[in-house]
């Protein structure tokens, strides 16, 4: 069991990966990536996570030509690392040349990837979020390496003693956390912010509609104002780390009875069943 890398196919181990200095990537954050949780041996979900992947390639109009090899050294590289529990991290970028905005047709996309142990952070008993104005750019639908934003916003949170941003954009509606997805519960109905552009397409989020389904919940797509966030009944992120994470305080204010509420443990309890289950 080791922490590995896969530069463009090639395994190694992590500390030795080497990535070119003018990789487009580390200049321009000019490329998309992923992030992909394994329990006991197997990845989870990578088929979605795959899909909007390759949605977030096309949006940057990088094509390249090896895809299907890509998806096999993610694969292969992780059954190498022999590590059960794991968090498997991936990119692609426009690959390296000398600095210039616009680039060469012909250039070579280069691939990144890491299998590091995932260290169950075990919050049950829910986190404290804080509000932060939404600053990032207006395709957050592409899961982009442009995050400067969202490590601003984040560090800011963890400042004042809380887990997480919960970002505002300027119509004071609650779009989403810095790392994750922001939902509410009012009464029997989540309340999600629509699909638009200033939100990723979260795949927590679409486990979280259909186990709504199955507890015969209502999912419903509407922008929520922060004080009407603050104010729902439960809250609580959505995200491929943090899995279902209730929300029990909305800057320093409770939500609900300020605990973990029913609803949230129950969606919870449901989801790391179909983990176990390997529904995904």
């Amino acid at each position: 069991m080791r922490e590995l890398a896969n530069v463009n196919g090639t395994i190694c181990a992590l500390e030795d990966a080497v990535i070119p200095a003018e990789d487009r990537g580390c200049l321009f954050g000019d490329g998309v990536y992923e992030v992909v949780r394994a329990y006991q041996g197997r990845l989870w979900g990578l088929h979605r996570h795959w899909r909007r992947f390759q949605r977030s390639l096309r949006e940057i109009d990088l094509q390249p030509s090896n895809l299907e090899d890509i998806r096999g050294w993610i694969e292969q590289t992780y059954r190498a690392s022999q590590i059960p529990n794991a968090t498997v991290y991936f990119h692609l970028t426009r690959g390296a040349s000398p600095r210039n905005h616009s680039w060469s047709e012909a250039l070579e996309p280069s691939f990144f990837m890491s299998v590091r142990p995932f260290a169950d952070r075990g919050i049950v008993a829910g986190i404290r979020v804080q509000s932060v104005p939404d600053l990032r750019w207006r395709r957050c639908d592409i899961k982009s390496l442009n995050l400067l934003p969202n490590v601003l916003a984040k560090q800011q949170a963890r400042k004042l003693g809380a887990y997480e941003a919960l970002l505002v954009d300027t119509q004071g509606n609650v779009t989403e956390g810095s790392s994750s997805a922001a939902l509410a519960i009012l009464d029997r109905t989540i309340v999600a912010p629509p699909q638009t552009a200033a939100i990723l397409p979260s795949i927590t989020r679409e486990y979280v509609e259909e186990i709504a389904l199955e507890l015969k919940l209502i999912f419903q797509e509407r922008w929520l104002s922060l004080a009407q966030f603050r104010s729902a009944g439960e809250a609580f992120l959505a995200g491929t780390s943090d899995e279902i994470t209730g929300i029990t305080h909305v800057d320093g204010q409770a939500v609900g009875t300020g605990e973990v509420g029913p609803w949230t443990r129950e969606i919870r309890k449901v989801y790391r069943q179909r983990i176990e289950q390997g529904k995904d």
